[in-house]
């Protein structure tokens, strides 16, 4: 984890995401682990918390060879609360989307042979808390 995190505070990294959302204003990014056990999930939200300068959110994807038919979607709607997008979370995939946008992680089926493993976390507008 630690590892992971000096990576996505690296200026490569920064760099690339301060070109991505057109703003110089990305000082670092915080992160957590996650796993989701079957019959785990997370309802509709937004990660938009402004005192803590979230600005683009991202998941990093830790399982290997997860089947779509397990749960654990990345689900992502529309402001009248339609789904709009399931991205599977592929593993070693780098998940990017602004804090703005309406999402959830779909219930892990109580058959998902192992837990859905990922990093997740912001890239914001402030330093990364200690």
């Amino acid at each position: 984890m630690a590892a992971f995190l000096d990576w996505i505070n690296s200026e490569t990294v920064l760099n690339q995401i301060r070109r991505l959302d057109g703003a110089d204003d990305v000082q670092g990014a915080s992160g957590q682990l996650s796993r989701f056990m079957p019959g785990d999930f997370l309802t509709r939200h937004t990660d938009d918390v402004g005192e803590e300068g979230r600005r683009i959110a991202y998941v990093m994807n830790l399982s290997e060879d997860w089947h779509p038919d397990w749960g654990g979607l990345l689900q992502f709607f529309h402001l009248d609360g339609r789904p709009r997008d399931a991205w599977s979370p592929l593993f070693n995939s780098l998940c990017l989307f602004d804090v703005r946008q309406v999402h959830s992680v779909t219930c892990v089926a109580p058959f998902a042979p192992r837990p859905r493993l990922a990093i997740s976390g912001w890239f914001r507008t402030r330093p990364r808390p200690a």
